[in-house]
């Protein structure tokens, strides 16, 4: 069994301005996006796919747009 010193993080080749990553001892993926604040904004549910994960990303910013990864006073500070 691994102990958190030995647990690898692999990052998905879909990696860009978003974090999708798993680590190797769970196969499941997560979705972590990281604003210019600092302010991370992780996904509940894993990924069984790193694809999945990038399709929700996607699909996040195509209804809601960037600012869904915003908090309310971040949002104040870009678009007011």
């Amino acid at each position: 069994m691994n102990t958190d010193d030995d647990i690898e993080v692999i990052f998905s080749d879909l990696c860009a301005d978003v974090e999708i990553y798993k680590t190797d001892i769970d196969p499941s993926w997560i979705l972590e996006v990281v604003n210019e604040f600092g302010t991370s904004t992780v996904f509940d549910d894993p990924f069984i796919a790193d694809g999945l994960a990038w399709k929700q990303f996607e699909e996040t910013v195509k209804e809601e747009g960037l600012a869904a990864f915003f908090s309310k006073k971040e949002k104040r500070q870009i678009f007011h």
